[in-house]
């Protein structure tokens, strides 16, 4: 029962969907599942909005992904970006951590957005209605922002960082399942781009704060997602195993 509701509590957590609640240290022990459970979740729900709008605005729907997927979010992972796009800015490290965890928001934080809706509009410009697609994005997104978590240290200051790095690193099969969850969605030249991208990611990490952080896991999971969108978008023409071994079936 405990394993069971802290799975669940997943959605809850990395969403607004309301589910069942579990302490923090649970949902960190659990977050392996994070990119099966809620990826799979928000990737069908994604998919119902463009389905039913698309129906009433046509290629409109796709424009419209943008806000509805961040509504999902509650905007938490947005914040994350923001906050980084801001500490971005400044030179000193220290200055830099201060900045992450300030409410303020500068010229960084205005800029990486820009970024991040201008990539998302160039996703959707010719995206297909296909819940492989959606599905494959959220999953990877996801699994790249849990996989940061569990190989970096946490930063000073980094509750959230600091409880799932503690319930992660070392557990190497937990590891093994984010990536066995990524290779189910993933056609080959998209798990090429997963593994491109979270390395990326990985370094940015490394060289701008040196560990780990909310605000930072919550930049990748907002940036990954279009740029997942762009490279599967381009690439469905190509199956993942989830889609061969439903076609044998």
């Amino acid at each position: 029962m405990k394993v069971f509701k802290a799975i669940l509590a997943q959605l809850s957590f990395f969403t607004i969907i309301p589910t069942i609640s579990a302490p923090l240290e649970e949902i960190a022990e659990f977050s392996f599942t994070a990119p099966l459970v809620v990826g799979v979740f928000t990737g069908v729900l994604d998919f119902l909005f463009l389905y039913i709008f698309h129906f009433f605005l046509g290629n409109t729907a796709f424009l419209l992904l943008i806000p509805f997927v961040e509504i999902i979010r509650g905007f938490h992972h947005l914040d994350g970006l923001l906050d980084y796009g801001d500490a971005l800015m400044v030179k000193d490290y220290q200055k830099r951590l201060k900045v992450l965890h300030d409410v303020q928001t500068g010229s960084g934080a205005v800029g990486l957005l820009l970024v991040y809706v201008i990539i998302f509009i160039v996703a959707t410009m010719n995206l297909k209605l296909s819940v492989f697609i959606l599905l494959s994005a959220e999953v990877l997104s996801r699994a790249s922002a849990i996989s940061i978590l569990a190989l970096l240290p946490p930063i000073e200051g980094s509750f959230l960082a600091k409880v799932f790095y503690d319930k992660l690193n070392g557990k190497w099969w937990k590891f093994v399942l984010i990536q066995v969850e990524v290779f189910l969605f993933s056609p080959l030249p998209l798990l090429l781009a997963y593994f491109l991208l979270t390395v990326f990611f990985l370094f940015l990490c490394k060289t701008t704060l040196r560990g780990s952080s909310g605000d930072y896991v919550g930049f990748v999971i907002t940036l990954s997602f279009p740029l997942y969108l762009l490279v599967a978008e381009k690439l469905c023409c190509q199956f993942s195993i989830l889609q061969l071994l439903l076609i044998l079936h």
